[in-house]
């Protein structure tokens, strides 16, 4: 991944301004306009009801780094570190990344990660005002969120909500808690195997991808062909990356399914964050799923068998 640190353009002047229907000199009641840019780049990204709360860029930031500096242990402002931010080209919502350059952890002793806070802000409605957890791999940057486990920071953009603000309930206890499960998950991940031929059909499950493959030569039958192409080479590609190193295991696994998350060229920016968070819920879920009497990676994929058929092998 080409880490983007540029916040200086998400920081353009942002106003709530007056809406007028065609010919009138008088305000439309209860409604109002967002806009917003630079010079002659400004633009409307939203129409709001009266009631809503615009929050800035600026203003998340600086939330940000109090979180920030509540979160994690020996935090100072000299140790907040912008690690990746990822907006549109408009500057209508964004996500920024941010880490404490000196937090980092490990797992079983060897595997170095780093805890990171993941910022949302939107000036067109697509989403709340979001700070969500996560956890980095640090040799190639493959994250995973803990968007579920962080849901008690996400405020809407009402005066209710932001009246409601209250950053005293973040505290160390809260990230050491979400650190150690996500340690103990990766560690018992490393004993359960799981052969690689499984990977690209579970990939598919985890992420969400299906692929309508039928027997006609028709032009969507045959897109959807190369997109199951595309998808499985990417899958194997990183399984040849990690298989060495850690086995066929879940853990190998939860490493390619979030590498490919996280850095995958065949990834639009704007879908990393639902698929960091599919890996998420998937890891969390491994250890009660492998524990059923039932368990099977056969029965698991059952609805995936057409992905099994020497697709996934290399």
């Amino acid at each position: 991944m080409i880490r983007n640190t540029n916040i200086d353009r998400l920081l353009f002047p942002v106003r709530e301004q007056s809406v007028y229907l065609e010919g009138q000199s008088t305000p439309v009641r209860g409604f109002k306009a967002i806009a917003g840019g630079f010079g002659q780049n400004e633009k409307i990204f939203s129409i709001v009801s009266s009631d809503y709360k615009l929050f800035t860029n600026e203003e998340a930031l600086d939330m940000g780094k109090i979180i920030h500096l509540k979160l994690f242990p020996d935090a100072s402002p000299e140790s907040f570190e912008l690690f990746h931010i990822r907006a549109p080209k408009t500057g209508s919502n964004c996500q920024i990344d941010f880490i404490d350059k000196k937090y980092k952890f490990s797992i079983s002793g060897k595997e170095e990660y780093f805890a990171f806070v993941r910022i949302h802000n939107s000036y067109n409605r697509t989403r709340a005002l979001q700070f969500d957890i996560g956890f980095c791999r640090a040799i190639c940057t493959n994250g995973v969120i803990y968007e579920k486990d962080s849901v008690q920071y996400k405020y809407s953009h009402t005066r209710q909500s932001m009246g409601q603000l209250d950053l005293n309930s973040i505290n160390v206890a809260h990230l050491k808690k979400l650190e150690q499960k996500f340690i103990n998950i990766a560690n018992q991940s490393q004993s359960i195997n799981l052969d690689k031929k499984y990977y690209v059909a579970l990939a598919a499950k985890v992420l969400g991808k299906q692929f309508v493959i039928t027997d006609s030569n028709s032009k969507q039958s045959e897109k959807e062909k190369e997109k199951l192409k595309n998808f499985a080479l990417a899958i194997n590609n990183y399984t040849n990356i990690y298989t060495p190193e850690m086995g066929e295991t879940a853990y190998a696994f939860y490493n390619v399914v979030t590498d490919f998350a996280s850095n995958s060229d065949e990834i639009k920016e704007s879908a990393v964050n639902g698929l960091q968070t599919k890996c998420g819920l998937w890891i969390n879920s491994l250890g009660k799923l492998v524990q059923s009497p039932e368990f099977s990676w056969e029965k698991e994929l059952e609805d995936y068998q057409y992905l099994l058929k020497g697709i996934s092998k290399n």
